[in-house]
Order: structure tokens, then sequence, then C-alpha cells
């Protein structure tokens, strides 16, 4: 049996501890050691296979081993089933800024509500929620913590 040496990626130690115990004839193999393919059953399982993900992307960015790509393959379509099956409310179109105000309304929630578990501060928010001050965007980080907090896809607000 082979050891491979996968890319370290900063905030993934862990996966990467993980994938570099697991001697395997190939790539593939030792992604299925670390992180098995396998239906998702519970979030906890599914947040494990969203930073596996994110962790694929950051390490073999751009060029994308064949045996990456299909384990990436297989996995996102485990993901897309769990969501399917549980994240019942999605963005449809809507973008990222917008889905938050609406989601903001239905639970009838303030801004004043996402901090400080997700922005670090209320005009952050409102910001974001108006596109000012080059705040288009959310990092993952963010992301992550309000599809958490409305038991939505993160990729929702990417």
């Amino acid at each position: 049996m082979l050891s491979f040496t996968f890319p370290p990626v900063q905030g993934f130690e862990d996966i990467n501890s993980i994938l570099s115990t697991h001697p395997s004839e190939n790539m593939f193999g030792a992604l299925i050691h670390a992180y098995p393919l396998k239906p998702i059953a519970n979030d906890k399982s599914a947040r494990n296979g969203e930073r596996m993900l994110e962790y694929l992307g950051r390490a073999f960015d751009p060029e994308i081993p064949v045996e990456i790509k299909n384990y990436h393959h297989v996995l996102s379509m485990q993901m897309k089933e769990y969501d399917d099956l549980y994240h019942v409310r999605a963005a449809e179109d809507m973008q990222p800024h917008e889905f938050l105000k609406a989601l903001l309304i239905e639970d009838q929630l303030t801004q004043k509500s996402l901090v400080p578990d997700c922005f670090a501060t209320e005009s952050q928010v409102s910001e974001f929620l108006h596109q000012k001050k080059g705040r288009e965007k959310l990092s993952y980080q963010q992301a992550a913590l309000l599809g958490k907090k409305f038991h939505v896809d993160p990729l929702n607000f990417l």
C-alpha cells in the first residue's frame, strides 16, 4: 500500500491529517477511507461533506486529478440529495442579499438577530443587505453560519 501526500490547506489541517494517515493504492481510495461515500443522513455528516468539498476545491485548484474529480462529483451528488430532502427553503434564482432579506422577513427576525453569530456588527448586516461599501459578498464562514441559522444550504449565500 502506498501513502499519498495531500496538499495542506489552512483551516483544513484535520482533513489533511486524516487523508495522510490512510494508506491506499490510489488517491480515490485514500479519500474513501477518510470520508466514505455513503448516503448522508444528518447535518453533522453534511457539514463534514461540505468541509471535504471545500478542502478538495482549495487543495487541487486549478488542476484537479481525475480521481479527485470523480470523488468530488459523487460527494456533490450526495450533498445535493441530502439538501433536496432536508433543506426545503432555497434561494430559487435570488441574489444572496435578497435571499437573506426574504428569510429575515419570513422568520420575523431583525438584522440585529444576526449579530454576533453571523456578522460582527449590525452595520455589516445592513451593508450586505443593501449592497453597500464593498459588502456584496460573504465569506464562506459567514455563509455557513447563516445556513446553519436558517437551516438552508450555505451556497445560497455565495
